[in-house]
């Protein structure tokens, strides 16, 4: 009985994987703008498979490179969609790649770990810095920039 259920399981694998190869090959010939950004593909499908591989073997060491290979893959598909989108502060997805990995395998180890929380913050805190002025508007920027001079001499010249 176990071996006719492994047949079936093997046997819609392959289904899949064939659906999956066709597909391919139909948006590679009527879709030849894909070819020249095809190497994304490379990036995309080992965070996959590594996250697949962790979550459903419970191998916790793949998390964090599958992280961050998920988040340098969602930065260069941005990039090559936006062109601008690294000079605009999209590069902080860059740095909160490893951020997202090491908060995963944080998460997957039941929280057992709090010297992860260290590199974790200081790397969300950039790429987050780094994301914020993309996302707002130039007036915005001069308000928070007030606000932290206004904070600055605060701290300078507060009585004690």
């Amino acid at each position: 009985m176990e071996e006719e259920n492994v047949k079936k399981e093997s046997g819609l694998s392959q289904v899949f994987l064939g659906l999956i190869v066709i597909a391919l090959g139909l948006v590679i010939i009527f879709v030849p703008a894909v070819l020249s950004n095809f190497w994304l593909l490379f990036i995309w499908l080992p965070g996959i498979i590594m996250e697949y591989n962790a979550f459903k073997n419970r191998i916790n060491g793949l998390l964090v490179p599958g992280g961050i290979l998920l988040v340098v893959a969602l930065a260069l598909t941005l990039g090559v969609v936006f062109p601008d989108f690294y000079s605009l502060g999209g590069w902080g997805l860059f740095v909160l790649a490893p951020a997202f990995g090491l908060l995963q395998l944080y998460l997957a180890d039941g929280r057992k770990n709090f010297g992860l929380l260290i590199p974790i913050a200081i790397l969300t805190a950039v790429g987050v810095i780094a994301l914020i002025p993309s996302s707002l508007s130039q007036w915005t920027m001069i308000v928070v920039g007030a606000v932290l001079i206004a904070f600055g001499l605060l701290v300078l010249f507060r009585r004690k």
